[in-house]
């Protein structure tokens, strides 16, 4: 059995990480979870059973010495608890982004390379089925290689309102770093993970006080607490677009938003030499006139929101029985994590940036 501690006890670890562990009871067991805020976690405790509560990780980390670690906090301080967690001999599962620079997601996972631990991303939307259909027809040499992808992951109005995810000293970065990051992620891995090789990249903000509901800014059970958001604290951006180019010769177009006047829509879309592949609407185009229906089967935990993050916790128990591979592996993160990079300067600096820049 495996004893878990929490560290962050927001949405996501409440709505994801905890039911998803509870639902691997036979692997997992939650020992702890921990917030800054000391009333947030003995609430999250009590009401999900957890026998202990702490406001300090460090000290969680000494007296549960977990196996494993969730961390669930702000994006800002990942390096930070992840690093810790490692430290105390913990495997850890973090949510995205892992980290922003190049030079930290390396150092990451060099340090749980050296420690001899497991360190996973939640890059959880890979499970969507359209997703998986589409990998299965790559893998079985169906599409062919693929040289061009257009991803689009568009909200008319989803600023998430808990948390701080508007506030850059605490997220980072808006809509790129939150929903894009799984896009980017999404991407590469149909892709076979080839090497990024330059980003050019443009950013804007909607600044407006129409906000979607919770559902739409991603809280898919509506859980959440918005009455202390504030649109005037809102200093990230809300809309990204521009191209990737790889070392292959494929290139990537995307345009991702928080808050924008176009059509809602969260699809990728393939160019591959033997055939195209349009996720959202599930299609297949062959040759002139050929189009065939992407065939879908049923998500793994079609009741739960983030069924996602049930499969990750899935794969996770069967990585540490010694199984399974981990469904997420470093370079694929690693390779997101440059190109997320790349886009926030390309956006500062106004021109293209090559990944090569990012090392130095």
């Amino acid at each position: 059995m495996n004893r878990v501690c929490i560290i962050g006890c927001g949405m996501i670890a409440q709505n994801a990480h905890i039911p998803a562990y509870k639902n691997e009871s036979d692997d997992f067991e939650i020992v702890a979870v921990c917030d800054v805020l000391e009333a947030s976690a003995k609430k999250v405790a009590k009401e999900h059973g957890i026998p202990n509560y702490y406001s300090d990780a460090e000290t969680m980390l000494k007296e549960m010495r977990p196996d494993v670690v969730s961390v669930c906090t702000p994006n800002m301080s990942h390096k930070e608890f992840v690093m810790l967690a490692l430290s105390y001999g913990a495997n850890v599962l973090c949510e995205k982004p892992l980290a922003f620079s190049y030079a930290d997601a390396c150092e990451m996972f060099d340090y749980a390379k050296e420690q001899g631990k497991l360190l996973m991303t939640c890059q959880s939307i890979r499970f969507l089925p359209e997703r998986l259909a589409a990998k299965e027809l790559i893998d079985a040499g169906k599409v062919g290689d693929v040289y061009y992808a257009e991803l689009s992951r568009i909200r008319r109005r989803g600023i998430p309102t808990w948390g701080k995810f508007h506030i850059k000293e605490y997220s980072g970065g808006g809509a790129l770093i939150d929903i894009g990051v799984h896009g980017f992620d999404s991407v590469l891995w149909l892709m076979g993970n080839p090497k990024p090789r330059s980003v050019m990249a443009v950013m804007s903000k909607v600044h407006s006080d129409e906000l979607g509901s919770a559902k739409s800014s991603g809280a898919l059970k509506g859980e959440v607490d918005s009455s202390y958001f504030n649109p005037d604290e809102m200093n990230v951006e809300s809309f990204a677009g521009g191209q990737v180019t790889f070392e292959n010769g494929a290139a990537l177009s995307f345009k991702i938003s928080w808050a924008a006047n176009m059509r809602e829509e969260n699809n990728i879309v393939l160019a591959g030499k033997k055939c195209g592949v349009d996720m959202e609407n599930k299609k297949i185009y062959v040759g002139a006139e050929d189009v065939f229906d992407l065939e879908v089967g049923p998500s793994g935990f079609k009741d739960e929101p983030f069924y996602g993050h049930f499969c990750l916790i899935k794969n996770l128990a069967e990585v540490l029985k010694g199984n399974a591979e981990p469904f997420v592996k470093p370079q694929e993160t690693i390779n997101t994590t440059a190109i997320l990079e790349a886009a926030y300067l390309s956006a500062a600096r106004n021109r293209e940036v090559m990944i090569e820049e990012l090392l130095f």
